[in-house]
């Protein structure tokens, strides 16, 4: 589908088949914590992951260190050892899945613990929000499933229902997202834990229920039906923050319309998290 779109890096599900063995060759971090591939990478015991904070425009065995841990759990960027513009974004977009702000992509401490804690967690099989049980509701289930965008592209017959997935409270709406099409933006009643935002939206090929601001549904509610003509849906987390009204829509502004077959970190979350299959 389209409109003001963002497409992110590759979803965190795209690794979770990744063994110990493979991390180790990649350049991955061992159970110990320290790096194959950098002298400069603390061990997990010392309190402090790299040395130093990590910042654009730097260069050293650490930078090349924190590339491939980011690959390692899905973030792809070159381990060239140059801290450039795709290895910013790629923090920063490793930040906001995280909820670690403000998403400077610079990686302190705070960052760095978490990276090295998700890289981790690969080669221990804990779980993450990828293969955790799902939270709430399906908010469509009948829908065919399309590829992933900013959230999830499907399509249903029209008139088909869309579900609150949980308790959530319509606080903006968006007349024309796309070619005259909609956008509704929903705040959680209360937040789950692991939820990558207080929001989520659904838009495009839509007939809301109500678009009067304020409007509350309980879990499991009709917010909306599939409409009879337009794009499809998208539905995803949202934000009350970017010009899209997406999550998404604070990470990658440049790009966008990913091709046929995309999966993304936005998408693949919130599928994950309320179970869309």
């Amino acid at each position: 589908m389209k409109g003001p779109r963002v497409a992110c890096g590759l979803a965190l599900m795209a690794v979770l088949w990744w063994s110990p063995g493979a991390l180790a060759s990649s350049g991955g971090v061992g159970l110990g914590g320290q790096s194959s591939s950098s002298g400069n990478a603390a061990s997990g015991s010392s309190g402090s992951v790299f040395a130093r904070t990590l910042r654009r425009g730097q260069s050293g065995a650490d930078v090349k260190t924190l590339q491939i841990w980011l690959s390692d759990v899905g973030y792809r960027v070159a381990a060239t050892g140059y801290f450039g513009t795709a290895t910013k974004s790629a923090v920063r977009r490793f930040q906001l899945a995280h909820g670690l702000y403000p998403a400077s992509g610079s990686v302190g401490k705070r960052t760095a613990t978490a990276l090295l804690a998700a890289v981790r967690a690969l080669t221990t099989g804990q779980n993450t929000l990828a293969d955790s049980r799902p939270t709430g509701m399906d908010p469509i289930p009948g829908f065919t499933i399309g590829r992933d965008d900013m959230g999830v592209d499907a399509s249903a017959r029209t008139g088909t229902p869309i579900y609150a997935p949980l308790a959530s409270k319509l606080v903006e709406v968006m007349q024309d997202w796309y070619a005259g099409e909609p956008l509704l933006l929903f705040r959680f009643t209360n937040t789950p834990t692991g939820a990558l935002s207080d929001y989520w939206y659904v838009a495009e090929q839509i007939n809301p229920v109500t678009t009067k601001i304020g409007r509350t549904f309980a879990e499991g509610a009709v917010v909306a039906r599939f409409a009879a003509s337009g794009t499809g849906i998208e539905i995803g987390w949202g934000s009350a923050t970017s010009y899209s009204l997406t999550l998404a829509g604070l990470t990658d502004p440049g790009a966008a319309n990913p091709p046929d077959g995309s999966t993304t970190t936005w998408g693949e979350t919130f599928k994950a998290f309320f179970g869309i299959k």
